[in-house]
């Protein structure tokens, strides 16, 4: 910047700069879904009740629910998971080099979404204070996930991104293939679609031999598409949470950001039956960012 040259104000920068920055700050682990406000396992009953009250038309009549409220009967339909109701993980994001802010992702609760029972999945990304100065990150996500089938059955994400807002409430009709957004159209989507969340955890429930390739139908931003996820090599690698034996995926994005003009993503998942997200790695049009765990829990800790 020269000398005398006053820095351009965040929420004035180019669509195509503002979505890139976007990407750099927002990135998660959902790979292009920016997330979620933090919510302590003393907090969730609160939030899940809110939930309840909000969004598109039928929400009422969802409801939520703690894994000890699960019958054991109900627990027989239910599809094998490496997570837990309380899973939790926390990460650093960097940014060239330099600390950016802060994601996370956590399986708070069960719901009861349209009469079938799902893990509430949210997430979430913020900037630190030195890049809000200039571009303040506040973003969320949910998605609720069948716990039977593993497919999507809502999704929602409130984007607070510098001078940009975008709010986003769709459910997905599995039985008759549509996706129906809030206060907006209804769209044929194909079986077993995922939203770009639900994608990402059920990648984690896949065995990922070296090799071979993963095709998700997913569905972001009212359009729908194969997500890719080609399975790389194994690795040992060390992020601030400790080392890891992972598998290496890449998941080929086509949702809205800057990764269809830059090409690839690697996400590092341990090798094991939990598949915990370890580091995320990307080039970006800005430089390149880097998502690395640093703290996490498997399940809900209960006082001793």
């Amino acid at each position: 910047m020269g000398q005398g040259e006053r820095p351009r104000r965040a929420d004035a920068a180019p669509p195509r700069r503002r979505r890139a920055l976007t990407c750099v700050l927002a990135l998660g682990l959902a790979s292009s879904v920016a997330a979620a406000a933090q919510t302590s396992p003393s907090e969730s009953t609160g939030a899940a009740a809110r939930s309840d009250s909000t969004g598109t038309a039928g929400a009422a009549r969802d409801t939520s629910a703690f894994g000890s409220w699960i019958t054991a009967e109900e627990r027989k339909h239910f599809a094998p998971v490496p997570w837990r109701i309380g899973e939790y993980f926390q990460f650093s994001i960097e940014w060239n080099g330099l600390n950016g802010g802060s994601s996370l992702m956590q399986v708070q609760n069960i719901h009861t979404v349209d009469g079938h029972r799902a893990y509430r999945i949210v997430t979430k990304t913020e900037s630190n204070s030195f890049v809000s100065k200039f571009y303040k990150v506040r973003d969320r996500a949910e998605s609720f996930i069948d716990a039977e089938s593993l497919v999507s059955r809502r999704f929602v994400k409130h984007l607070r991104e510098g001078g940009y807002k975008k709010d986003l409430d769709v459910r997905f009709d599995q039985e008759r293939h549509q996706a129906m957004y809030a206060g907006g159209p209804t769209l044929d989507v194909p079986a077993r679609v995922q939203d770009v969340l639900s994608a990402f955890y059920y990648v984690r429930t896949q065995p990922l031999a070296t090799g071979s390739t993963l095709s998700i139908p997913t569905h972001d931003n009212r359009k729908s598409y194969e997500m890719e996820v080609k399975v790389h090599r194994r690795e040992r690698i060390e992020v601030p949470a400790g080392k890891f034996d992972c598998v290496v995926v890449e998941p080929m994005l086509k949702s809205e950001g800057v990764f269809q003009a830059k090409g690839s993503i690697l996400v590092w998942l341990s090798d094991d039956s939990r598949r915990i997200p370890v580091l995320v790695k990307s080039k970006v049009p800005v430089g390149s960012i880097s998502v690395s765990l640093t703290d996490m829990r498997l399940a809900f800790e209960r006082p001793r």
